[in-house]
C-alpha cells in the first residue's frame, strides 16, 4: 500500500510542478525556470541529509550522479520548452510516453520487469498517446505518430519523456548506491551546477 500512496503523491506533485513551471516559463524564461527548480530544492534536500547523516557511498555513485545531472537538465529544459509552446493538458498526457521508455530502460539496466497488469497499464498509456492525435488518422494511420515529431510542443514533450525515463533509473541507482535522501541532494547539486553557468 505504501508504494501506491507514494506513487499517487508523486503524480499529484508532478502535475502541480508542471503548472508552476508553465506559469514561470511565461513570466521568466525556460532556463531560469529550470535553474530555480533545481537550486531552490537544495536547502530542503540538505535538511533531510543533515538529519539522517551521510550514508556509506559505493564507488560508482559519483559517475551515476554525473549522468543524472546531465540527463535531468536536458529533460527538464525540454519539458519547460514544451510547457511554453503547448497546452499543459497535452504536455502532461503526452509526457506519459516516458513510462514505456522507462520499462525498457529499467529492464536493461536494473533487470526489472513489470507484472502483466503493469504491462497492460503501459500499453494503455501508449494507446492514449495515439488517441491524443487520433483526429489526424483521417490523413493516414501513421499521422498521429508523425505529429509527435512535426509539432514543436509534442516534440519537446517526447524529448522530455526520454530524458525523464533515463533520469528515473539513474536516481534509483544513486539511491541504491547510497540512500534516497543523499541521492536526491547530490543529484540536484549536479543539476544546479550544470544549469547555473548556462543560466548566467
Amino acid at each position: 500500500f505504501m508504494w501506491f500512496a507514494l506513487a499517487l503523491l508523486s503524480a499529484l506533485f508532478q502535475v502541480l510542478r508542471n503548472m508552476a513551471m508553465k506559469r514561470l516559463g511565461h513570466a521568466l524564461d525556460e532556463t531560469i525556470n529550470v535553474w530555480g527548480r533545481f537550486t531552490f530544492l537544495l536547502p530542503f534536500a540538505a535538511v533531510g541529509v543533515a538529519v539522517k547523516g551521510i550514508p556509506p557511498i559505493q564507488d560508482s555513485f559519483w559517475t551515476v550522479a554525473l549522468g543524472f545531472g546531465i540527463v535531468q537538465n536536458l529533460a527538464t529544459l525540454s519539458l519547460s520548452k514544451a510547457l511554453i509552446v503547448a497546452d499543459i493538458s497535452l504536455v502532461t498526457a503526452l509526457w506519459k510516453i516516458s513510462v514505456l521508455i522507462l520499462v525498457v530502460w529499467g529492464y536493461f539496466t536494473l533487470g526489472e520487469t513489470p507484472s502483466a497488469l503493469g504491462l497492460a497499464g503501459v500499453l494503455v498509456s501508449v494507446f492514449g498517446v495515439y488517441l491524443l492525435n487520433v483526429h489526424r488518422a483521417r490523413v493516414s494511420v501513421w499521422a498521429p505518430l508523425l505529429s509527435l515529431v512535426q509539432d514543436a510542443g509534442q516534440r519537446w514533450t517526447v524529448l522530455a519523456g526520454f530524458g525523464y525515463a533515463i533520469a528515473v533509473v539513474l536516481i534509483k541507482q544513486m539511491a541504491l548506491l547510497s540512500d534516497p535522501l543523499f541521492a536526491v541532494l547530490i543529484g540536484y547539486v549536479f543539476c544546479s551546477a550544470f544549469i547555473t553557468p548556462y543560466a548566467i
